[in-house]
């Protein structure tokens, strides 16, 4: 029995927290890009840390806080709103969210390691952790619309919910599948029969994954596969470099009991390597899409 078709419309409002920092410049340029492509309306959303232990006045922090986010974006090709808030960072931005039916939140991130790997950052976690819908983690200039996608796949309810998602938020994007695996215990000790009849097996699974998602018609001719052989990291690093991905999509288990503890660590892990830009998609975010926002 073939699946519902369960597609999204186009995101209808964005929001894009802002700490007035140069690192979100590059978010900041996304949104709008993605916002003016959409048609959609662009919330703007700065929260200052409510500390009684500093003397401020806080009708004057409003107000300047205020008039920097009005010249944030001057563009009147979309719709744009701004809020200034007073409270805890990640729940103010969730707070905001629900109030405007947010479809999607952009962020930034920017600092590296000493291994030159991207530093997530608490907040960026806990909204992955927390939010319910699609984070979109900016790290690249926003010079084009995305033309080149990675969805990763381990063949879970998670990553159908993301590739899903890729495909009804950029249908005109080429979109490569691609699943990592490890070689059995008995393949490496020589015997080839275990690592093909492995290798046959996975065949089998992804042929059944993709016939299993309700992709639009024809839309699984057009996806690309590559599986290969190594650690999930490598191997999606080293095609996001080989075919110059701009955005890797990856499916994470939004409000489960464990992924409220920490964003799972396989998704954690490929923010963190990717030199592109990661769209998180939670498995519970179709589920709790309202009805206006769901074509059946």
């Amino acid at each position: 029995m073939s699946p519902l078709l369960n597609f999204m419309v186009t995101p209808q409002t964005i929001l894009l927290p802002t700490d007035f920092t140069g690192r979100c410049d590059r978010s900041r340029d996304r949104a709008v890009l993605l916002a003016r492509a959409w048609g959609a309306r662009l919330v703007l959303l700065h929260v200052l840390e409510d500390d009684a232990t500093i003397p401020w006045d806080r009708e004057e922090a409003i107000d300047r806080a205020q008039a920097k986010l009005e010249s944030e974006v001057q563009n009147s090709d979309i719709a744009i709103c701004t809020r200034v808030a007073f409270g805890d960072v990640t729940s103010t931005i969730l707070d905001v969210a629900a109030e405007f039916s947010v479809d999607l939140i952009v962020t930034g991130i920017s600092r590296k390691d000493e291994l030159g790997d991207f530093l997530i950052g608490t907040t960026v976690e806990r909204l992955a952790r927390r939010a319910g819908l699609p984070l979109l983690i900016v790290k690249g200039r926003a010079e084009d619309e995305y033309r080149q996608l990675m969805a990763t796949t381990d063949f879970s309810e998670c990553s159908r919910t993301a590739l899903i998602t890729a495909v009804d938020l950029f249908p005109s994007a080429a979109i490569t599948l691609v699943h990592a695996y490890h070689v059995r215990l008995e393949a490496l000790r020589g015997r080839e029969g275990p690592a093909a009849a492995q290798q046959a097996e996975i065949a089998m699974e992804l042929d059944a994954f993709l016939n299993a998602t309700a992709l639009p018609h024809g839309t699984q001719a057009l996806i690309d596969v590559n599986v290969d052989y190594g650690d999930v990291c490598q191997v999606a690093r080293d095609h996001v470099q080989a075919n110059v991905v701009d955005l890797a999509v990856i499916g994470t288990h939004g409000r489960s009991a464990l992924a409220t503890a920490m964003l799972g660590s396989t998704a954690r892990a490929l923010v963190g390597c990717l030199e592109c830009d990661v769209l998180l998609v939670p498995q519970s975010s179709r589920a709790n899409q309202p009805a206006h926002h769901i074509i059946r």
